[in-house]
């Protein structure tokens, strides 16, 4: 099993079962459900294998726009892209730069990036009412934003307002980036599974959540597989900074 899906918990594997499927394109949607089906009812390190296999499997499939993997693909052979190769791909839609490492750094600096990169691009009064709702006050808010001039990066967000604030504005901002791509609809019905199954996300993304009316930066997400790798690599990397942020430090 690949590293990236060993912070996965079974809601997690339903929400990207969820995002992947779809009438467009090779997957294998009653495959995919029957391994999820089995993660479910019963999970044990064999039926978690499985699913991850074949969701890494989705996964590079979309990520290769290789006519001749589409071959390969429909009989049955090894093919796709290395996912480390999908992530650098949606860093580069999303005009993130994503420093080498492991995929699971990868994917935490993508999150990490891209949510610090969609802060920096709200008006000051948005960016002052969402760290107000996250609990910071407003006297300390306002005179960050004016100190950071519009710069911003993470250890910086983390020393003025510690990790519990940082970590639901990089929750917030990309659940509300997912929710813009795959439709708020779709996001609502997925983010409530979520909250039901695993109801410490609530806690840990903040009270702002994805509930937010803010002017996220329109994504020009072109072509069915990009719905679906760019929601799947951000959730990765917010569930590996999930358990980052709830293993303690030695």
């Amino acid at each position: 099993m690949h590293p990236v899906f060993a912070p996965l918990l079974p809601a997690d594997y339903r929400f990207l079962v969820e995002v992947i499927e779809g009438p467009i394109g090779l997957t294998d949607d009653r495959h995919l459900h029957g391994l999820l089906r089995a993660v479910e009812a019963d999970d044990t390190p064999e039926a978690r294998r499985a699913l991850a296999l074949r969701v890494e499997h989705e996964l590079r499939y979309l990520g290769s726009a290789d006519l001749a993997y589409l071959v390969r693909y429909a009989t049955g052979k090894e093919a796709g892209v290395p996912l480390r190769e999908v992530v650098r791909d949606v860093a580069k839609k999303l005009k993130v730069d994503v420093p080498m490492g492991t995929e699971r750094e990868m994917l935490e600096a993508l999150a990490e990036g891209y949510a610090t990169q969609q802060f920096a691009g709200l008006p000051p009064e948005e960016q002052q009412a969402l760290l107000e709702r996250l609990g910071v006050e407003q006297e300390q808010a306002a005179a960050f934003l004016k100190k950071s001039a519009g710069v911003f990066a993470i250890p910086a967000l983390i020393q003025a307002f510690g990790i519990v604030v940082v970590d639901g504005l990089i929750k917030t901002v990309l659940f509300g980036a997912i929710a813009k791509i795959i439709g708020a609809q779709f996001a609502a019905r997925l983010f409530q599974m979520l909250m039901a199954r695993l109801p410490w996300w609530v806690g840990w993304i903040g009270p702002a959540a994805w509930s937010l009316s803010i002017s996220w930066a329109v994504l020009d997400v072109q072509g069915p597989a990009y719905r679906k790798t760019i929601p799947a690599m951000l959730y990765l990397g917010l569930c590996s900074l999930r358990e980052r942020a709830e293993t303690p430090a030695e």
